[in-house]
């Protein structure tokens, strides 16, 4: 196991711990904990020393336990402990009549003794308090619940000359450290320090975990704090210690008072060694002892292996000397031979700070995504100064063997190694994501990155999809442009291009832009999408995507995608759950609710209502949706929408209603729905225009069940409104007339809004004899949203001349297109005029 030797000097210093925020712990007293009945959720308890009881030594004077450290080494283990003494007294303490043992519950003593800075605290003025730190060699193995911290009074008149004033007892459940969400006061050369994690990332790196810290150090005292060459050791949960290195930034510091510095701490652990539970543990060389003592434990959050690379075109800062420089991966190039690739890359260098900056002689590696670690030799940053806001490309070349993987590989800028370091790993000051350079066959999710007059582009092919439409399939690939700089840059005109195994679809492609401007802010997006129809029964190989700049007359390639195969899967949405349109601008989540048949003669027609609510901050014209039905066959209906044409609230849902006639043979129980947002001429379809294709998509499953038939005519739904009928009276006039009224009740449901609604209330009347006769009425025109509200139609026919009673049965039907679904059916008596 290779363990990275520790590179700051070991220099004696006096210590202070003055508190020890958050640290855990148990004493010889029990502790009162109040337990609060959670109304949501638990809360931990969390148990600090500051939760135990102090020990009295005299009557207004006490003892308290505020840190205790453990150091792991080979052999045996080094324990630290901190009391403070408070003297409540009204005359001075001598420190001198006290002293303190560490035992295990089992018996076991350990000797201990005081840390050199305390050796020469004899008194304790009245009204005073002072800290002292002992050290004790343990076992290795010994953990904290194991030790009973004593407190003794030397007194003659005892047996043994000692006197127990109390005891400290830690229990297991306890944390000793300090919490990594808070901060751990130190005094160093009697300035006040307070030392915080924040922040731990991990990455890997052949076979070891490489463990970045960052420690921010605050000096909150009054005078300047200089380095004190305390070490640093990571500690993990099997006990094992790691030696942490500090970059050249985090060595011979300055800290002025009220100012913070972050110092950047690194180790490397093998990759067998779990990460969580780790603990950072400053270490601090002592005289007397002459051992390296642990005088604080911060807890570490969890590490978890991750990339710490710059992704292209975006500035790292990196301090050089009193300045700073902005280092960006620009671009990659690669040559492939049969026995190995060469890689040449490009990096750039600006100088941020007023002044001119020397550039330290950097030394470059490449990391192979399967391990390896190849040097670049390179003199490029020989002698090498900035001016200020000057800029300079480094070319870097490199020779990956045939056998060693070329795909995504990073690029390490490490500090030059120190004169007489032991480090035995270099620090890296910036990684860097390097592209995917090498000719590949799906690039779908990969960026490429173009340099243009406004600034640095990025693109990424985000996906292509094949979509069912009236006279054919369309093929749509979206791609993400984004402004990678630090300024608002004009796009220039663009026009999109699609290849199909090498055939050129000039005339059919078109450039679907989501924004109706150039404009594009720094560090935004936006998106575009290259169209095109082809033939529903084409099958294809490849697929070329292009995106060109127009010049003059002609045009200019900016960036080319590749897919080969299989074109991916449309995204299928479960029933139930909401699909979520990200285009910027016009965020909206979609969700199936509702999906029947209406039967007819010759053919049905399949209707499904979806339920779109606007995911932005401010009202928006939602999309105009298209879409098709599809069968598991590979079948599609072309679908026709219904959606409100008004701007929609955020948070406000909508109804979009889409249908489309399909064959009565056809097994509606695996249909779903392709849905996207439709596209007219060369941008999103606007407000009630007519979409000739669509973007975008998903499958949306469908549950198709027919509405229940109710047996009376109470609660018939046709979505918003909801209709109950009551009090039917159908009169025979003696003639061949019949008047049928009614009383009603009907509601709206006002969460949603709806566009043109053209369903249809149908009221049936079926005699005894089978003769049947119809009347429609429109929601909110033939009857209105109320309570207590009253209608009636009337009929003719010879069957009812000279009736004077019978029965009838009373059907309401959902009617939509000409169709028709059954919603209820109750039935009723004639009666008589002058019979009543």
């Amino acid at each position: 196991m290779r363990k990275i030797p520790i590179t700051a000097a070991s220099l004696g210093i006096a210590l202070l711990l003055t508190s020890s925020q958050g640290a855990l712990a148990a004493g010889n007293t029990t502790t009162k904990t109040t337990t609060k009945t959670p109304v949501k959720q638990t809360k931990t308890v969390v148990h600090t020393l500051a939760n135990l009881s102090p020990i009295k030594i005299t009557a207004k004077s006490t003892v308290q336990l505020t840190d205790v450290n453990i150091l792991t080494l080979d052999e045996e283990s080094i324990l630290t402990y901190t009391l403070v003494i408070k003297n409540g007294d009204s005359k001075t303490l001598d420190l001198l009549d006290y002293w303190s043992k560490v035992k295990t519950a089992s018996g076991t003593t350990y000797s201990t003794s005081l840390m050199a800075k305390d050796k020469d605290k004899k008194k304790l003025s009245a009204g005073s308090s002072t800290t002292l730190t002992y050290v004790a060699k343990v076992g290795k193995n010994v953990k904290v619940s194991d030790l009973v911290f004593q407190i003794i009074k030397w007194d003659f008149s005892q047996a043994g000359y000692e006197s127990l004033k109390g005891q400290f007892k830690i229990p297991a459940t306890y944390l000793t450290s300090t919490p990594s969400d808070q901060s751990k006061t130190l005094k160093v050369f009697d300035t006040p320090i307070k030392a915080k994690v924040s922040q731990v990332a991990s990455f890997v790196s052949g076979d070891y975990n490489y463990v970045n810290v960052s420690l921010d150090m605050t000096n909150i005292g009054y005078k300047i704090f200089e380095d004190p060459k305390v070490k640093f050791v990571i500690k993990t949960a099997s006990g094992a210690s790691y030696p942490m290195s500090a970059d050249t930034t985090s060595v011979d510091y300055k800290i002025q008072p009220q100012d913070t510095k972050s110092l950047n701490l690194m180790t490397s652990i093998p990759k067998s060694i779990n990460l969580s539970k780790m603990e950072l543990q400053l270490v601090q060389d002592d005289e007397t002892t002459k051992l390296s003592l642990p005088i604080a434990t911060l807890q570490l959050p969890g590490a978890s292996n991750k990339s710490l690379a710059i992704e292209p075109n975006i500035e790292k800062f990196i301090p050089v000397g009193s300045g700073k420089i902005a280092v960006s991966f620009t671009g990659a190039t690669i040559l492939q031979s049969f026995d190995e690739h060469n890689l040449s890359m490009r990096l750039n260098l600006r100088n941020t700070s007023g002044s001119t900056v020397t550039i330290p002689k950097y030394q470059f590696e490449l990391q192979t995504s399967d391990g390896y670690r190849l040097p670049i030799s390179t003199q490029a940053t020989e002698n090498l100064t900035l001016q200020p806001l000057e800029e300079r490309v480094l070319n870097l070349s490199v020779t990956i063997p045939a056998n060693v993987s070329s795909v995504k590989p990073q690029l390490f800028m490490n500090l030059p190694s120190v004169a007489d370091s032991k480090d035995t790993f270099s620090y890296p000051v910036g990684i860097f994501a390097i592209p995917e350079v090498q000719p590949v066959q799906n690039m779908i999710g990969q960026k490429q990155f173009v340099q243009t007059t406004n600034g640095i582009v990025g693109f990424t092919l985000e996906s292509i999809q094949r979509l069912p439409w009236s006279d054919g399939d369309l093929v749509s690939a979206k791609i993400n442009i984004r402004n990678t700089g630090f300024k608002t840059i004009i796009l220039p005109e663009l026009t999109g291009l699609l290849k199909i195994d090498s055939a050129k679809l000039t005339a059919d492609s078109k450039l679907i832009s989501t924004q109706s401007t150039g404009l594009l802010g720094a560090n935004t997006s936006t998106d575009v999408y290259v169209v095109s129809k082809v033939p529903g029964s084409l099958d294809f190989s490849q697929l070329q995507i292009a995106l060109l700049e127009k010049v003059g007359e002609g045009t200019s390639e900016w960036v080319q995608f590749i897919n080969a195969g299989s074109l991916p899967k449309l995204p299928t949405i479960a029933q139930g759950e909401a699909y979520t349109i990200e285009t910027p601008g016009h965020r909206e989540e979609l969700k199936a609710v509702r999906s029947f048949v209406y039967s007819g003669t010759s053919s049905d027609l399949i209707y499904t209502e979806l339920e779109a609510k606007n995911l932005e901050d401010h009202q928006i014209d939602l999309s105009q949706f298209a879409g098709a039905f599809q069968g598991s066959g590979g079948k599609t209906y072309k679908a026709t929408v219904s959606q409100v044409d008004t701007s929609t609230a955020p948070d406000e849902k909508s109804i979009i209603a889409l249908w489309a006639k399909i064959p009565k043979s056809i097994t509606t129980s695996d249909l779903k729905l392709v849905v996207g947002e439709g596209i007219t001429d060369n941008k999103l379809t606007p407000v009630k225009g007519e979409s000739t294709g669509y973007v975008n998509a998903a499958a949306l499953e469908l549950s198709v069940i027919q509405p229940q038939v109710k047996s009376t005519l109470a609660d018939l739904e046709v979505f918003p409104f909801t209709l109950s009928v009551k009090n039917v009276r159908a009169k025979l006039s003696g003639s061949t007339s019949v008047n049928v009224t009614f009383d009603y009740n009907m509601k709206r449901n006002m969460d949603y809004t709806i566009g043109e609604f053209t369903h249809k209330y149908l009221f049936e009347v079926v005699d005894s004899t089978g003769r049947s006769f119809e009347k429609e009425f429109s929601p909110e025109t033939d009857i209105k949203v109320t309570n207590g509200g009253s209608a009636s139609f009337s009929f003719d026919d010879s069957i009812f001349d000279g009736r004077k009673a019978g029965s009838l049965q009373l059907n309401v039907y959902d009617v939509f297109q000409g169709q028709k679904i059954k919603l209820g059916s109750q039935g009723f008596y004639y009666t008589s005029v002058g019979l009543e």
